[in-house]
């Protein structure tokens, strides 16, 4: 009955697109990502070999419909409808909805009004902390072989706020700044989120702080975010901090380095390495990913990438942030996991 209600509500979401795509002012949008990832995990007595599809190795796959319609005296409303999915169905049983919630429009269900005040928006819309670890991630926050395994699986960070109430200042002088309230739901009694950046000739920069209540969780989730992605001809430096808390660790640490050089208008390299460590609970977990993608058609891409993953600590740590897959998502003590994966990213925008 499940699988008939989420493949329902999956057909459901593609008809409204479809059926929106011809009218005024409304557009649909869509990214998709094919791939497949073989994975060696070793170590501590323990060897583990899978070969297999996965949907998203580099990116989320999602479809979504927008509509903008102008009001008066500049202002303008609008909204946004988002779906995340599979390309296929995992062997572990998990449901078709991925990345986010399993639920109709799980990524974005929102309505916003903007002009010369700024922006404001309230439904299911993104995590703004969570969009500052996108901007100073090396590796573009790649599923394997970036910085996301540890900030939203051991850190607790959303990427996605249900029925939050967010605004975004007008930009001047290349600052922004941004504020977003979670009210209570089913399972947070609450949260905040405040980030400003910067973007002016070669800088980007961004500070975050995000605060969560889970319900059934003794300590707060919170965290702080610091990125920035630096321009030198056809490289950009990138570097990230991040320090959260859970009811787990006290003071979890993310720090990554590296960039992307720009080679010619089709072909770019990415490289990254991070650290996590969490003293009090012996976290420590150490990352190396690179990349190099080619537009061969406009909106296709295809891609390879390699993520090295260790626990050098005593506790278990994840290695991957893709969707479920025939691995378990942890290492343990002196474990390490090797990923090589090779696939297509189609962007349609």
């Amino acid at each position: 009955m499940q699988a008939v209600l989420t493949k329902s509500l999956c057909a459901t979401a593609f008809a409204l697109a479809a059926a929106c795509a011809h009218a005024e002012g409304v557009s649909i949008y869509a990214l998709l990502d094919a791939s497949i990832a073989g994975t060696n995990i070793s170590g501590s007595g323990t060897t583990a070999n899978k070969t297999e599809f996965v949907t998203g190795g580099y990116a989320p796959n999602f479809i979504g419909v927008t509509g903008e319609k102008s009001l008066e005296a500049g202002v303008t409303g609008g909204f946004k409808l988002e779906q995340g999915f599979l390309l296929s169905q995992p062997a572990s049983g998990n449901s078709r909805f991925a990345f986010g919630d399993d639920s109709l429009f799980n990524r974005r269900a929102y309505l916003y009004i903007k002009g010369p005040f700024g922006t404001g928006a309230i439904g299911t819309q993104s995590n703004i902390a969570f969009d500052s670890v996108l901007l100073g991630d090396a590796r573009f926050g790649s599923n394997y072989g970036s910085s996301l395994a540890a900030v939203v699986i051991s850190g607790g960070l959303g990427t996605i706020d249900n029925n939050a109430v967010s605004y975004t200042s007008p930009t001047l002088s290349g600052f922004t700044v941004s504020a977003s309230y979670v009210p209570e739901t089913a399972t947070v009694r609450g949260g905040t989120r405040m980030a400003g950046s910067y973007g002016a000739g070669p800088l980007k920069a961004t500070v975050a702080y995000y605060r969560t209540d889970v319900i059934g969780e003794t300590e707060t989730r919170s965290g702080s975010v610091v990125g920035a992605t630096y321009k030198i001809g056809d490289f950009d430096v990138k570097g990230m901090y991040v320090k959260q808390k859970t009811s787990t660790y006290d003071a979890l640490t993310t720090v990554g380095f590296g960039g992307a050089y720009f080679a010619t208008a089709k072909l770019t390299f990415d490289a990254g390495v991070y650290r996590s460590a969490d003293s009090g609970t012996d976290y420590k977990m150490d990352t190396v990913g690179a990349g190099v993608q080619y537009k061969f058609v406009k909106d296709l891409t295809a891609y390879a990438q390699y993520a090295n993953v260790k626990n050098n600590g005593s506790t278990s740590t994840p290695f991957n942030f893709a969707p479920p897959t025939l691995l378990t998502g942890s290492i343990t003590t002196g474990q390490t996991a090797n990923t090589f994966n090779v696939g297509l990213l189609y962007s349609f925008f």
